[in-house]
């Protein structure tokens, strides 16, 4: 009878020095290996996490890039630029508009003269106008009238009425394409007619038409 005797036979794990199937088993892997397999794995893990980081930096940067209304340059850096201007923009804005702020915090007394004043600011592209007059029912929709017909928005509004006279205050934005000087201009003439038509309905219920001072602040 004839005896045929195999080669021995290593182990895949054995061949690539990983040790012995029953050394994995048992957890008894060598330092060195040990060492080498917790790199890898933490070499993954922190491109995992990398990974993730640029998913949501790219998502944060297309939503800025969509809040951001007529964008040029769409780099990271040029997005960035952006924001941090309008946000300096609306925060100059909230702070003209704010009660506390020093322009803005006596109380409203409607004097005895028509006054008008609108003033720009070129800044932030609010236009704060200021008319005193008689008071009279139809007053605030021609008011409303007169922002329509150079399409402005109010942004903030107060008003106050005193014995008969009225004091209104309108911060407002004109629309694109209206913010030149001949809608300021239109703008102006809106509200000027409103308060010579107070004047002149109050002169005549009075018997003495005119007897109110206008005046009149173009700038």
């Amino acid at each position: 009878m004839k005896i045929f005797r195999y080669p021995k036979m290593f182990s895949s794990a054995n061949a690539y020095g990983l040790g012995s199937c029953s050394e994995i088993d048992n957890g008894s892997l060598s330092p060195r290996t040990m060492a080498e397999a917790k790199a890898a794995a933490a070499s993954n893990s922190h491109k995992e996490a990398e990974r993730r980081r640029r998913k949501r930096i790219n998502g944060h940067i297309a939503t800025l890039k969509s809040l951001l209304p007529n964008v040029i340059k769409t780099d990271k850096a040029s997005l960035l630029g952006e924001a941090v201007r309008r946000v300096r923009e609306l925060n100059k804005a909230a702070a003209e508009l704010t009660p506390t702020n020093h322009h803005h915090h006596h109380v409203l007394f409607p004097s005895e003269t028509d006054e008008l004043k609108v003033i720009p600011c070129e800044e932030t592209g609010v236009i704060k106008a200021t008319i005193c007059c008689e008071d009279r029912p139809e007053l605030v929709m021609e008011l409303i009238e007169a922002l329509k017909s150079v399409e402005a928005k109010v942004v903030r509004a107060e008003m106050s009425t005193m014995g008969g006279r009225t004091e209104s205050v309108l911060w407002v934005r004109l629309s694109v394409g209206k913010e030149s000087d001949v809608g300021l201009a239109t703008l102006r003439r809106g509200l000027k007619s409103v308060m010579d038509k107070s004047t002149l309905l109050a002169g005549s219920v009075q018997g003495l038409p005119g007897s109110k001072r206008s005046r009149y602040y173009p700038n």
